[in-house]
């Protein structure tokens, strides 16, 4: 089964998550009269919340748990069940699956850890789980997880104790997945006490079945789902489901936030040994990301910002803020950061100034930050009038109030309240973390009226970026291509199926080059000869100066025996050249299988990029864009996206690069073709999609991009085909 039909059968599988969210009958299998337990805890939230379906608690060693008769085995209860829930010892755990797939049970979620995490051993099991989901048809979530809460039904199948909340000012708002429960429940607590409740928080756990992309793709589908936050070490396959998720919410304006952990390589290992999850490779991630605009976050402080600047439902037009405060300083330490994050502090307009003038004290500033300063002790109406006037300045997107909670005065706290109301744009108060009583007083009620706090500055301000950028993202998306395979394909398969290959597997730069050609991406005029004598007729055909190059699968890197001769400008320099060439090959290698020489002319300088290709193991086909030189290896001064490429997605890809005023007239000097670079990543786009799964990898370097107007052509090129049996087109 290929990428696609996975993807197709993922896709059709998805109202089996509605059991796990929505059943009508619950078995809990090893229940605990014990509310404390993990096995016990389940029980007690279905009763605190209300849940309405039928419970049967099983287990041998109680006739009866919470008030409910129970059961020896799953296979004793007369009713049909829904939802199974197993917290017996990992010993017995397969014993206790088989058994809810011989009642017929739809869906079972296990607590119970001690399986992929541990080794192969534990892996191996996983594997038996999965095949007893794919046998029964029963889908499982776990093994080693939270659970499940479903906070419109009271369907608590967890053992995360939670209180019901009845306070919140933004009630059943966050959806939630994790990979890790214990953090999981971290986030939940500190996500709580900024009066945002959830609807959905799932915990997938080590994923012998369920997967977080299959329950990413459920949720953000659901009409009540609007923000989906996540907890990701790594996907171990669905990369497509996915990026189709992250497509889906885009088009329809519903956010997707991620914690994706294992930028660094301490971070991806530790990761690996946490789940067991295959961690891939981080730039890749993080292109797929940005190509769908979901905001990723570094750490719990960052998306918890986030959450909270979203769940206000005010979301800013754009990036220009202004920054008020109590304290110079404070000020200068929140402008100062601003442009780490992209966000710039604008000079308001000079009524505002004018207007502010007419009652601040004359050491007061009022250009933006604007510094309430020591007068605000004497004069409460300063808080509400400055921050009424500020943010209704034209110029001004989101405004940050630099606040200290810790000033005993409840009357300025209600100004502040009175203030956010009065204007529809995002307004921040950045505070700092308090252990004094009437601070605390004054954050909740701030936090009561709506007004987000936020207690780290970089956090806000990252936060208020994101969602910037998001709003942007959402309102500007274009549709993915739809590519209809022709003629280009068919030539293109018919090279790569021309075996053998290398040892490599890779092909020579005359045949990557033939397979490029066939996509209408530019190539060198050249031509594969055997003989000095058609050397010459091809150099003086194509015009001297020209190149000439070994071609052998056994002699990829040309380079390294001397198989590349540069400027050749007449025809004894191309006779002798290529003689020179051919004993050079054979010098090196007696067995090598040489295809000929490669004439090809000789290209005037110009800017030179690399683009490669890879099937990543999660996502698919990849494009990674790079200047060429030291750029890439010293600065590795790349960008990623998966493939299908959008336009907008090429042109970000090359707007992220470092170096990208080197293609723009770096100091005056004259720009490059950047929209013929952008139609070559489209035309490389297409190429990687229609060939997925007989591609591993391609690398054009470098290719050479001249003066706006001018194009650019791929000077080499070496494409390793998919080493996968694949049947002949």
């Amino acid at each position: 089964m290929n990428k696609e039909q996975l993807l197709e059968k993922k896709l059709e599988r998805q109202n089996d998550l509605e059991t796990f969210l929505y059943p009508q009958s619950i078995a809990v299998i090893g229940a605990s009269q014990n509310p404390l337990k993990p096995n016990g805890i389940p029980l007690y939230l279905f009763s605190m919340f209300s849940y309405e379906g039928d419970l049967y608690p099983v287990n041998p060693k109680y006739d009866n748990v919470g008030g409910l008769k129970c059961y020896p085995s799953i296979l004793n209860v007369e009713a049909p069940i829904d939802l199974a829930i197993i917290g017996v010892a990992a010993a017995q755990v397969m014993e206790v699956l088989r058994e809810c797939a011989e009642k017929q049970v739809k869906a079972v979620i296990i607590f119970t850890s001690g399986f992929a995490e541990t080794g192969e051993e534990g892996r191996a099991i996983q594997e038996e789980m999965r095949e007893v989901s794919e046998e029964s048809g029963m889908r499982i979530l776990g093994p080693n997880c939270l659970g499940i809460l479903n906070y419109y039904n009271g369907n608590m199948s967890s053992f995360f104790y939670n209180q019901k909340q009845s306070d919140l000012v933004y009630p059943n708002k966050l959806s939630f997945i994790t990979q890790s429960g214990g953090l999981g429940g971290i986030i939940y607590q500190m996500v709580i006490q900024l009066s945002i409740g959830f609807n959905y928080f799932v915990s997938t756990g080590n994923e012998a079945d369920l997967s977080f992309a299959e329950v990413l793709n459920h949720l953000v589908k659901r009409d009540e789902v609007s923000i989906v936050a996540g907890y990701l070490e790594g996907l171990q396959g669905d990369g497509k489901l996915f990026r189709e998720a992250c497509r889906y919410a885009l088009e329809n304006k519903k956010m997707i936030t991620m914690l994706k952990v294992g930028r660094t390589s301490s971070g991806a290992a530790a990761a690996a040994s946490h789940t067991g999850a295959m961690v891939g490779e981080d730039r890749v991630y993080e292109g797929l990301f940005k190509q769908y605009g979901v905001p990723r976050a570094d750490d719990v402080e960052q998306m918890n910002a986030l959450i909270a600047l979203y769940a206000t439902g005010r979301y800013p037009g754009g990036k220009k803020m202004a920054v008020i405060t109590i304290s110079g300083g404070g000020g200068v330490v929140v402008a100062d950061k601003c442009p780490q994050y992209g966000l710039e502090v604008v000079t308001l307009t000079e009524q505002t100034q004018l207007n502010l003038r007419k009652f601040f004290p004359a050491f007061g500033a009022v250009g933006n930050p604007v510094d309430l300063t020591a007068q605000l002790f004497t004069d409460t109406e300063l808080f509400e009038r400055a921050l009424r006037l500020v943010m209704q300045d034209p110029k001004i997107d989101v405004g940050g109030f630099f606040y200290n909670l810790e000033m005993p005065d409840p009357e300025a706290t209600e100004k502040i309240i009175k203030a956010y109301n009065e204007t529809e744009k995002p307004l921040v108060v950045f505070t700092w973390p308090t252990g004094q009583e009437y601070a605390q007083e004054a954050k909740d009620r701030l936090l009561q009226a709506g007004v987000p706090v936020i207690e780290h500055i970089p956090s806000g301000l990252w936060a208020i970026s994101s969602l910037a950028e998001w709003m942007q993202k959402s309102k500007e998306s274009q549709e993915l291509p739809v590519y209809t395979p022709g003629r280009e394909r068919e030539k293109a398969l018919s090279l790569l199926y021309e075996k053998p290959f290398g040892k490599c597997n890779a092909m020579t730069e005359w045949r990557s080059k033939l397979v490029l050609d066939a996509y209408g991406i530019p190539v060198t005029r050249e031509k594969l000869v055997t003989t000095a004598a058609e050397a010459v007729q091809a150099a003086e055909e194509i015009g001297y100066p020209v190149v000439l190059k070994i071609m052998s699968p056994d002699l990829l890197h040309k380079t390294d025996i001397g198989g590349v001769a540069l400027n050749i400008s007449d025809q004894a320099g191309v006779e002798e050249t290529f003689h020179e060439l051919v004993k050079r090959a054979v010098k090196n290698n007696l067995d090598v299988r040489l295809e000929g020489v490669l004439v090809q002319e000789m290209l005037k300088p110009g800017l030179e990029v690399i683009v490669g290709v890879k099937d990543d193991p999660i996502f698919g086909a990849t494009i990674t864009l790079g200047l060429g030189g030291v750029f890439v290896e010293v600065f590795k001064d790349l960008a990623t996206r998966a493939v299908p490429l959008r336009e907008e997605d090429a042109r970000s890809m090359i707007n992220e690069l470092k170096s990208k005023s080197l293609l723009y007239g770096f100091r005056g000097g004259v720009p490059k073709d950047v929209d013929a670079l952008v139609a070559a990543l489209m035309k490389m786009s297409r190429l990687c999609f229609e060939l997925e799964g007989s591609i591993d990898e391609i690398d054009i370097n470098p290719l050479i991009i001249y003066e706006e107007g001018n194009g650019l052509i791929a000077a080499d090129a070496l494409i390793v085909p998919s080493q996968k049996d694949q049947d002949n087109p």
